[in-house]
């Protein structure tokens, strides 16, 4: 008999904050754009090479459950705008169920918007929008 694990299926995300988790997030698109320009000699209208200008990497986030209780405790309160402006970022995490490895890493996350849902011990984000300063890891 042997184990047949080409394919990853049900893997865990979790939201770190200053390497404590503080929620899980149900689904997560990440997107990594590096801005391409062309670039080409004098005289020559063909593109020689793509060099990366700018890397971005957003994350469209949805049912992500954030504990109260811990983030209280790491004293994250993002309240209003000025809340904000303290530039506080966690980590996104996203994990094998299969054997517990670190498939991905989203670096420094920022929220830039998104639909919040506050119930009793809970605050869900039905669907956000981060933005990330660098991500390690292959997701394969």
């Amino acid at each position: 008999m042997r184990q047949n694990l080409q394919t990853r299926s049900g893997n865990r995300i979790a939201v770190v904050f200053d390497g404590k988790q503080i929620g899980l997030v149900q689904s997560v698109r990440a997107n990594d754009d590096y801005s391409p320009e062309a670039a080409s000699g004098i005289g020559d209208i063909h593109a020689q090479e793509y060099v990366p200008t700018m890397a971005r990497h957003s994350l469209s986030v949805s049912a992500m459950l954030l504990n109260r209780g811990a983030m209280l405790q790491a004293g994250i309160v993002m309240e209003n705008g000025e809340a904000v402006l303290q530039g506080l970022v966690f980590d996104l995490e996203v994990y094998s169920k299969d054997d517990g490895q670190l498939l991905r890493k989203y670096i420094g996350c920022s929220y830039a918007s998104g639909d919040l849902e506050v119930n009793k011990h809970a605050i869900i984000m039905q669907s956000a929008q981060f933005y990330a300063l660098d991500v390690t890891g292959q997701g394969a």
